[in-house]
C-alpha cells in the first residue's frame, strides 16, 4: 500500500518520511526535474522519487501517478502546494481515495466558484465576474463604475494584477494585458468593483466569515481561510476564500492528508479547518 506525495519544488525540501513514520514505507514522491534535490524517501520500504520536467504545468504528474496506481494499490495522496490542489483532487476522485475532491478544490482555488457557492447559500459576497474578453471589462465599468480590480483567477490566492482607475487605464490594460497576453489567458481573469472598505480580516469571528465557513468544504489537512471586508455601512462581506496551508504546521497537514481517518491526528486551528 502506497502513499503518493505531490511535491512542488517551490516548497523546498520537506521531511515527508520523518512526518509519516511507518506510513512512509513504499512512499512514491513526484516532483520537478529542475530545482533543488527532492526530499529523501525511505530506502528500506522501497520508496521512490519520480522527477518530471515543467512540474507546475505538465500532465506528466497525473500520468505518472496513474501508471503507479495501475500496478500498486494507493492508500492516500498528499499535496501541500496551493497550485497542486485541483490536480490532486482529480486524482483522488479517479482513484477513489479519501480527501479533498476536485470540486471541493475548485471552490478553494477559484474565486468565481467560491462566489457562486456562497451566494447560493445566502452569504453576502463581493460582486465579481469573469473577464474573458475586453467587452467584459467595459460591461463591468458600465455596471459598477470605476475603479475596478482585475485578478488572476488561476494563481493561488487570486492576486490583483491591475487596478483600473478610468477608461484610459482600461484601454491600456486591454492592449497590454488581454490582447498581447501579458497577463496570460483572458479566461483566467476576473473583474470586480474596487470600493472603499473599512476593516479587512481573516478567519472566523464576523457574520460573513462564520456563514461562509459553515458551507465551505471541511476536509482534514486542507485548512480554509475566509477574508472578509466591512463596508462603510458596517456590514461584512466575504471577499476571498482559499486553501491556506500557512495556517497549520506542514507536518500536521501531511498526517491528515495521508491518513484522513487516522485517530489521534493533531487537530487544526478552530475555524480554519
Amino acid at each position: 500500500m502506497t502513499v503518493v506525495v505531490l511535491h512542488d519544488p517551490r516548497l523546498g525540501p520537506l521531511p515527508y518520511a520523518d512526518w509519516l513514520g511507518d506510513a512512509a514505507d513504499g512512499m512514491f514522491l513526484v516532483t520537478g526535474a529542475d530545482g533543488p534535490p527532492p526530499p529523501p524517501v525511505p530506502a528500506v520500504g522501497g520508496g521512490t522519487v519520480h522527477r518530471v520536467a515543467h512540474y507546475p504545468r505538465t500532465a506528466a504528474v497525473e500520468t505518472t501517478v496513474l501508471a503507479l496506481a495501475a500496478r500498486t494499490p494507493c492508500t492516500a495522496l498528499v499535496a501541500l502546494h496551493p497550485a497542486d490542489q485541483v490536480r490532486a483532487g482529480a486524482l483522488r476522485d479517479h482513484l477513489g481515495l479519501p480527501g479533498l475532491t476536485r470540486d471541493q478544490a475548485l471552490v478553494l482555488t477559484d474565486p468565481l466558484r467560491a462566489r457562486d457557492l456562497l451566494a447560493a447559500a445566502g452569504v453576502p459576497v463581493t460582486p465579481r465576474t469573469a473577464a474573458r474578453r475586453i467587452i467584459d471589462l467595459h460591461l463591468a465599468a458600465h455596471t459598477w463604475g470605476y475603479p475596478l480590480l482585475v485578478r488572476d483567477r488561476r494563481a493561488p490566492g487570486a492576486p490583483v494584477v491591475a487596478e483600473l482607475a478610468d477608461e484610459p487605464a482600461l484601454r491600456a490594460f486591454a492592449d497590454g494585458g488581454i490582447s498581447a497576453g501579458a497577463v496570460g489567458s483572458a479566461a483566467g481573469l476576473t473583474v470586480e468593483p474596487h470600493r472603499p472598505a473599512g476593516e479587512r480580516r481573516r478567519g472566523p469571528g464576523d457574520p460573513a466569515a462564520d456563514a461562509a465557513l459553515a458551507v465551505l468544504p471541511a476536509v482534514p489537512g486542507h485548512p480554509v481561510l475566509v477574508e472578509t471586508v466591512r463596508a462603510t455601512d458596517g456590514t461584512w462581506t466575504a471577499d476571498l476564500v482559499r486553501y491556506a496551508p500557512e495556517t497549520a504546521p506542514p507536518s500536521v497537514l501531511v498526517l491528515h492528508q495521508a491518513q484522513p481517518a487516522r485517530a489521534g491526528a493533531p487537530a487544526l486551528e478552530g475555524g480554519r479547518r
